[in-house]
């Protein structure tokens, strides 16, 4: 092969490499957060100023890269059929097209882009400089197609535009907190916001288990006993099994009731009726509904309609603004630390909760965590009833059962192990 067979070949690898620039370019673009070459622009950074003019002009940058990526694609393809033209003839130019169509769209795009996704801050960084000169140099072809593609877009209705992603809201929140504009309670007041939609009754309510409620059938005596042991203002009255809760007692309306009829009282006629829900509901939805209709208490059901335990106003309330404190609450730290870099964590505490009191970031960043209880999480780790002392390791985190109570997970020993440990969760 000579000199002048070999310069197409030549020419048509550097196109690729050319269509690969414009494939991380893109991408990069694409999924970078603004915000952080926002703040990236605020320090000073050059090239995080040129990018933030890309993206302030991001509909010049995407013509530019599409005029870009089809110059590269379709000169890449024409020299290689020159090429095998010359070499072997017109036979060969079908599976020449074949094979250089799976090179493109491997080495050209599909790569390119899934480093460009994994690395977005900083091949956009690294790209900002060329791609602005690329936009001066093709500002007129870009100008005309992006006047094209504008008109053609107007004769549509689209949807409307998302200005920011939930996620840059995270990010900005973070930033605003690092940098002192926002403290660390009003940041965390603003994500359980954000986060307030997605949490459903089932992450937030008191289970069966811890229920304390009354059987019609007991006596005066038996209720005014428990009443008396208890410190809640209402309790969900059943009648033979706690899953046919058949009313809502108020228990001053029971006291009063009790004080002027005494023995004669009946219950039935003191009941308010019950509110039931099911545990997929949203408390963004039960929250305005519970308001509007004056409930302070609803009965949350499982697939089965049996009784799975119940939600107060209260309870939705805390998922906002943390938890609130009764007079007559006990206060317990659901995280404390014992030494030697080992913590007792309580069941009921959220996983993502005690991950950020560890300064554990979790390297598969699982979104179904979010909304969900350490001792619900612990059960998943094991492939039957654990017992105290049964531990598994989750990355470089260990965790050991401490205490439990009828088959139920009460409290869990976490440790933090340096360095990370292969394979994932490990039972």
């Amino acid at each position: 092969m000579d000199d002048g067979s070999r310069l197409p070949w030549i020419i048509a690898i550097v196109f690729l490499f050319i269509a690969a620039y414009f494939a991380v370019t893109e991408t990069a673009f694409a999924s970078v957060s603004r915000n952080k070459i926002k703040t990236g622009a605020e320090h000073g950074d050059p090239r995080a100023k040129t990018a933030l003019w890309v993206l302030d002009h991001f509909d010049r940058a995407i013509s530019t890269l599409l005029i870009g990526t089809n110059v590269a694609h379709i000169a890449a393809a024409s020299l290689v059929t020159v090429a095998v033209t010359r070499r072997w003839g017109l036979n060969a130019v079908t599976l020449s097209t074949f094979v250089t169509t799976l090179v493109v769209f491997f080495a050209g795009e599909m790569l390119p882009k899934s480093i460009a996704k994994k690395y977005s801050e900083s091949c956009a960084l690294a790209t900002a400089d060329t791609l602005r000169a690329l936009m001066a140099v093709l500002k007129p072809l870009s100008a005309l197609l992006t006047w094209i593609g504008e008109a053609a877009a107007s004769l549509t209705r689209g949807e409307p535009e998302i200005s920011v992603t939930e996620d840059e809201l995270y990010d900005l929140i973070e930033d605003m907190t690092e940098e002192g504009s926002l403290d660390e309670e009003q940041g965390d007041l603003i994500s359980s916001a954000l986060q307030f939609g997605d949490v459903t009754v089932e992450s937030i309510l008191t289970p069966r288990v811890d229920l304390a409620a009354i059987d019609i059938g007991d006596s005066h005596e038996e209720i005014l006993s428990q009443i008396k042991a208890q410190n809640h203002s209402r309790l969900p009255v059943y009648e033979g099994s706690i899953d046919n809760i058949i009313g809502i007692l108020q228990i001053r309306k029971f006291i009063k009731a009790w004080l002027r009829e005494g023995t004669a009282l009946e219950l039935r006629p003191l009941l308010d009726e019950p509110f039931f829900i099911h545990q997929s509901t949203n408390i963004d939805e039960l929250l305005p509904l519970m308001s509007r209709n004056r409930m302070n208490m609803a009965v949350v059901t499982d697939n089965y309609g049996g009784t799975l335990g119940i939600v107060t106003v209260e309870d939705i309330l805390e998922e906002l603004v943390g938890e609130i404190w009764d007079e007559d609450d006990v206060v317990e730290e659901p995280v404390v630390e014992l030494g030697e870099g080992v913590y007792e964590v309580d069941a009921e505490e959220s996983v993502t909760d005690v991950f950020e009191t560890l300064g554990f970031e979790d390297p598969e960043e699982n979104e179904a965590l979010v909304n969900t209880r350490m001792g619900e999480w612990a059960y998943e780790q094991f492939t039957a009833i654990p017992s105290v002392g049964e531990s598994f390791t989750y990355h470089n985190l260990s965790v050991t059962v401490a205490a439990m109570e009828h088959n139920r997970i009460r409290k869990l020993h976490v440790k933090l192990q340096p360095g990370e440990q292969e394979g994932g969760a490990e039972a």
